[in-house]
């Protein structure tokens, strides 16, 4: 590791002071200055993701992600990615099946999963009715329910905030 760090390093190797010079199909064949050969990265991608808190006699409404998709199985708040959309009612609608009266906006995370950078503006409503059911697989749980689940980084700041 402290070859690497110290004598080997990418930009500027000291190769005179390598005690591993002898053995370095680099150093032998004269090619230390093209390694390492880096790809490029790619270029970051913006995503913006609207989280629904919602309140239904001091429970709270999440969901499971499925087997397949990032962060497999872990519990998070109902949520969608948005592309221009700005009607808060329709994008709920679509999200949640039902559009919570008095939605409001409470804070905004930023996010970086790999090359994307992931802004997730998290909205509180209250959900009336006893019959209200969440499109998609979801549950209503307690606060201390909650805190037992295993959730995505960027979520578990919105449940810090409960």
């Amino acid at each position: 590791m402290e070859l690497g760090a110290l004598t080997c390093t990418p930009k500027n190797p000291r190769c005179s002071d390598c005690p591993l010079k002898s053995n370095c199909v680099a150093h032998r064949k004269r090619i230390v200055h093209l390694l390492p050969n880096i790809a490029r990265r790619a270029p970051a991608t913006s995503r913006r993701f609207i989280a629904f808190v919602i309140n239904r006699n001091s429970r709270f409404l999440v969901r499971q992600r499925p087997a397949g998709v990032v962060n497999a199985h872990l519990w998070e708040f109902p949520n969608i990615e948005i592309n221009g959309e700005t009607d808060i009612d329709k994008i709920a609608q679509t999200a949640l099946g039902f559009r919570p009266p008095g939605l409001e906006p409470t804070r905004t995370i930023k996010h970086t999963i790999t090359r994307y950078r992931i802004t997730l503006d998290v909205f509180h409503g209250v959900a009336n009715g006893n019959g209200l059911l969440a499109k998609g697989s979801g549950r209503w749980l307690l606060p201390r329910e909650l805190h037992t689940l295993p959730f995505s980084s960027a979520h578990k700041k919105i449940l810090a905030d409960l």
